[in-house]
């Protein structure tokens, strides 16, 4: 659709876009497309590692915790669900990243408070996990009810790829890193004049001669 101008006398807003992007602006839009990159990587790290075990494998080695029959089942199908569907939630979240990205390069303030507040919680979940990872490695989950939680866990780690754990480690390293870079970059001055909307300019009125 074609841009009329308005008549003289009016207030009128400056074209969108009009101003030159940052590099700010665009450096967090290329590391959003980074975080999105790492996340289908996490999701098809995640698949790889348990497509390598059956339903049937997990039952044998939660029964071998001593879980009985039934619990050993639904165990197994919670574990795989998990995985699975975590997966699935991860390339959402990426498809997510990418959109930002696109909206954040053509100065959508929306887009910039989005990316803060996912970007905020990312930052939590990967510090999060990198915690519950160095816990898992550091400390032992005893038995309860009769289930022995170190045995069950040292069973699927035998049965996984031992690179994959080093793999995990690295790719939610860097997007911690990622994220935080967005987020500082999206606050930085040359950041808040792009996305400010600016003053509508006024026009004085053109008299006939």
């Amino acid at each position: 659709m074609s841009y009329t101008p308005p008549p003289s006398g009016y207030l009128v807003p400056p074209a969108p876009g009009a101003g030159p992007r940052p590099g700010t602006v665009t450096a967090s839009s290329m590391l959003l497309y980074l975080t999105s990159a790492l996340l289908v990587l996490s999701a098809a790290l995640s698949v790889y590692t348990y497509s390598a075990l059956s339903t049937s494998e997990i039952e044998d080695i939660y029964r071998q915790g001593g879980a009985d029959p039934s619990m050993a089942e639904s165990s197994a199908a919670i574990v795989m669900g998990a995985a699975y569907g975590g997966a699935v939630l991860t390339v959402v979240v990426a498809v997510l990243f990418v959109i930002l990205g696109l909206f954040v390069n053509k100065g959508k303030q929306w887009a910039r408070v989005t990316t803060w507040v996912i970007g905020g919680i990312g930052l939590c979940c990967c510090g999060f996990g990198l915690a519950g990872q160095a816990l898992t490695a550091s400390l032992t989950g005893g038995s309860a009810g009769g289930i022995d939680q170190d045995e069950i866990t040292r069973r699927l780690s035998e049965q996984m790829p031992d690179w994959t754990t080093g793999v995990s480690i690295v790719i939610t390293v860097v997007q911690l890193l990622a994220l935080l870079a967005v987020i500082i970059l999206l606050a930085l001055p040359p950041s808040n004049n792009f996305f400010r909307k600016p003053a509508p300019e006024w026009t004085p009125p053109a008299y006939p001669v």
